[in-house]
């Protein structure tokens, strides 16, 4: 770096301005002929395994970027590497030049080679395994230990740095999607050292006076970084005070490709600040159509069992209406069978019913006499008829006669009559008068 800044040494020398990128072409070259190709060890942290691969090595304390361009990766995986990448936490030695990227100006390894170095993994990944496999046998992942996220939050409690990204997203997440939420804002540090003290003791204080100040819900987020980076939400103090809390817990620590400890206790886990202000945030618009979208099934029910009211109303009106006139014309029968039978207990309706019988009696007794006449009639007739056929007139008309006196007597014998009595001699067809001259 002398050659660099050899002539601050004699400031009373005129010195020329250079541009950003003279100084990066400065610093690359410096970097390139000082350095060169080297090797080194580390563990890998934040691994991006495209065509190209992006990672950072880490030794605990410090880190640097790297990139393998993709024809180094397709050359680097031949023999025992064929088929190998590297993961998160992986310790590796990596071959390559140390240069300067002047777009983004950050100092990086641009990597020849890769391997792991021997089975041992990084310091820090072996501790957050070994947090990792105690937390998870003690059950603290475990669902049932998951408290129920606020639907309609009015207060939420962000633990954050306050300069930070992660901040930004949230507030401006939730302000799009419920402006009535309020954001309480907790400034702490979120790596470095006592970075994992201040985020215990954030979500232990908030947690406490949460019913106080009418806290729903708490957000502990930050941005993305390497393992290093995001240690601090793998202390176990962090975990121990997120797994006590009894307000309801997002966590989202890093990016969607690392996962903390305080992710895995937390009541949720999202995937980035958006996505836990989203969580816990109703949308706004969602919810108008959620409520437009019920008036309209209200109103539609009620109009459906408006109409079936009605109809069952009009069933229940003609059911009545039948009852009633039913009812109405079992009465009429009734009344009209106690009426007749009322008139027919009335002393005039007794005599008209007692002259119906006497009709009944006349017109049967005058049918009886009559017929009996009749049959007398024709059994005289009959007898009239035989009388007839014995009776004088009969004999008279067979020739013989009768002879009777002056007073009609029958004169059956001559000593009856003397002479000079005037008889009557009846014959069939007639009589003739005569005077006895001679009886003997």
């Amino acid at each position: 770096m002398t050659d660099l800044f050899s002539k601050l040494e004699t400031p009373s020398e005129a010195m020329k301005p250079i541009t950003v990128s003279e100084l990066s072409k400065k610093i690359n070259d410096v970097l390139d002929g000082r350095i060169g190709r080297i090797d080194v060890v580390g563990q890998v942290n934040s691994p991006k395994l495209g065509n190209h691969w992006y990672f950072t090595i880490s030794d605990g304390e410090s880190k640097i970027d790297c990139a393998m361009w993709a024809s180094k990766v397709k050359s680097n995986a031949t023999g025992k590497l064929q088929g190998w990448n590297p993961k998160q936490g992986d310790q590796v030695i990596i071959r390559g030049s140390v240069g300067h990227y002047a777009k983004f100006g950050k100092t990086q390894i641009y990597v020849d080679r890769i391997k792991p170095a021997g089975e041992e993994k990084g310091a820090l990944q072996l501790e957050y395994e070994a947090l990792l496999k105690e937390f998870r046998e003690a059950g603290w992942f475990d669902e049932q230990h998951k408290k129920t996220l606020p639907k309609y939050p009015q207060r939420i409690a962000i633990i954050t740095s306050a300069s930070s990204a992660a901040v930004q997203d949230v507030i401006e997440t939730s302000r799009r999607r419920m402006p009535s939420v309020e954001l309480l804002i907790i400034n702490v540090a979120v790596q470095g050292d006592g970075a994992a003290l201040a985020v215990k003791e954030a979500i232990e204080r908030v947690d406490a006076s949460a019913k106080s100040m009418g806290i729903d819900a708490i957000i502990v987020t930050r941005g993305g970084g390497g393992l290093e980076e995001l240690w601090s939400f793998n202390d176990r103090g962090v975990a121990e005070a997120a797994f006590h809390c009894q307000t309801p817990i997002v966590a989202a620590i890093g990016h969607e490709s690392d996962t903390s400890i305080i992710e895995l206790v937390a009541d949720h886990r999202a995937s980035t600040p958006t996505q836990a202000a989203m969580v816990l945030v109703p949308d706004r618009e969602e919810l108008l159509q959620m409520i437009e979208h019920g008036q309209n099934r209200l109103l539609s029910v009620a109009s459906r069992n408006l109409e079936r009211l009605c109809s069952s109303l009009v069933l229940v009106e003609q059911k009545i209406q039948s009852s009633v006139a039913s009812f109405i014309h079992r009465l009429s029968l009734v009344v009209a069978t106690r009426s007749e039978l009322l008139a027919s207990k009335r002393p005039h309706a007794l005599v008209q019913n007692r002259q119906k019988q006497v009709m009944l009696f006349q017109a049967s007794l005058q049918a009886a006499t009559t017929k009996k006449l009749t049959s007398e009639a024709h059994r005289i007739g009959s007898l009239e008829s035989r009388l007839e056929s014995i009776g004088p007139l009969e004999v008279l008309r067979r020739g013989f006669s009768l002879t009777q006196d002056s007073s009609g007597n029958l004169v059956r014998s001559s000593k009856n009559v003397q002479e000079g009595d005037q008889i009557c001699t009846v014959l069939a067809d007639g009589s003739l008068k005569s005077k006895v001259e001679c009886a003997s």
